[in-house]
């Protein structure tokens, strides 16, 4: 794989990172997304510490990125069992 050096922003700082270049996107979107939450929390809260922000920032990413984890597992788990219903109703006389 390709390593490739890049340079994200984030919360007003630059952080550099040595990534696959096949990761370039995701960690770009990441970066994306947590400066966004920062903003919308900033708006909403009275938090005004870098830290703070960062904080509920990458728990609100991370909370959004488990649950959808959890409902893509739960559909494939939906799929799995109406595969099974159906083998099931088709063995039936």
């Amino acid at each position: 794989m390709e390593e490739r050096s890049i340079r994200v922003e984030l919360a007003g700082r630059a952080y550099p990172l040595t990534i696959q270049g096949s990761e370039e996107e995701n960690v770009r979107r990441a970066v994306e997304e947590i400066n966004e939450s920062i903003t919308r929390l900033k708006a909403n809260y009275p938090l005004t510490d870098k830290q703070d922000l960062l904080a509920m920032a990458a728990l609100e990413v991370t909370v959004r990125a488990l649950n959808s984890t959890v409902s893509r597992q739960g559909s494939e788990a939906d799929a799995a069992l109406s595969d099974i219903e159906k083998v099931l109703a088709d063995l039936r006389f």
